[in-house]
């Protein structure tokens, strides 16, 4: 017995505990719309009363841009650029496998356009990203050192220019094998919160609410 739980202790160590969500830090009102409500999926989030996501028949996703406090130096600079280039392709990726919409077009390609359909815009900032300390998440542990995220979106209908819905969504990992990678942290992170955006709106889409599930 004694083998066996020394054994499964390694297995998590090596796996780590990855990232995990944590109450977004100030997140910011868009005119009259704040995230507020906390939802299982997605952070806390703000939703007009009248807003109907079933309506809209396609969606273009604007590459998230990160506050220039954030580019510390140039490795800063080229974490951010990588991290937005991920998370586009994630959410790219899990909104076209969801079917919410029938076309999702990547706001980053030259071709990026839509015709005179009913569509939304998603917008977002990146307002926190850090690898962390890996020394501090493997000497001291207990939250110190830890790599975070932290993102912002609109959901825009494109016509109108009315912001129909809004969230803030944050991550956090602290433990890992000798501290964990930071990098590797952030991409588990961004991964979470594509995944977990996306099933906002299809709750939304079928007529949920943010909230508890």
């Amino acid at each position: 017995m004694k083998n066996v739980v020394v054994g499964l202790l390694c297995v998590a160590l090596l796996a780590g505990c990855g990232a995990h969500r944590m109450s977004p830090v100030a997140p910011q009102a868009v005119g009259d719309l704040k995230p507020e409500v906390e939802d299982k999926d997605s952070g806390l989030v703000g939703v007009r009363p009248d807003f109907t996501l079933k309506t809209y028949s396609a969606l273009i996703l604007m590459p998230f841009k990160l506050p220039p406090v954030e580019l510390k130096d140039d490795e800063g600079a080229q974490l951010a650029k990588d991290m937005i280039a991920y998370l586009q392709a994630q959410l790219l990726k899990n909104l076209r496998a969801a079917g919410i919409f029938a076309r999702v077009v990547d706001g980053a390609a030259a071709d990026a356009a839509l015709g005179d359909e009913k569509a939304l815009r998603l917008e977002g900032d990146m307002t926190e990203l850090t690898e962390g300390n890996r020394a501090l998440r493997y000497l001291v542990g207990f939250g110190a050192g830890a790599a975070k995220a932290q993102i912002e979106t609109r959901l825009v209908d494109l016509q109108s220019r009315r912001i129909e819905l809004v969230t803030a969504d944050r991550r956090a990992a602290a433990m890992g094998v000798f501290g964990g990678e930071g990098r590797q942290f952030l991409t588990e992170s961004m991964d979470q919160m594509a995944e977990g955006y996306v099933k906002l709106l299809k709750h939304v889409s079928a007529g949920g609410r943010p909230g508890a599930r």
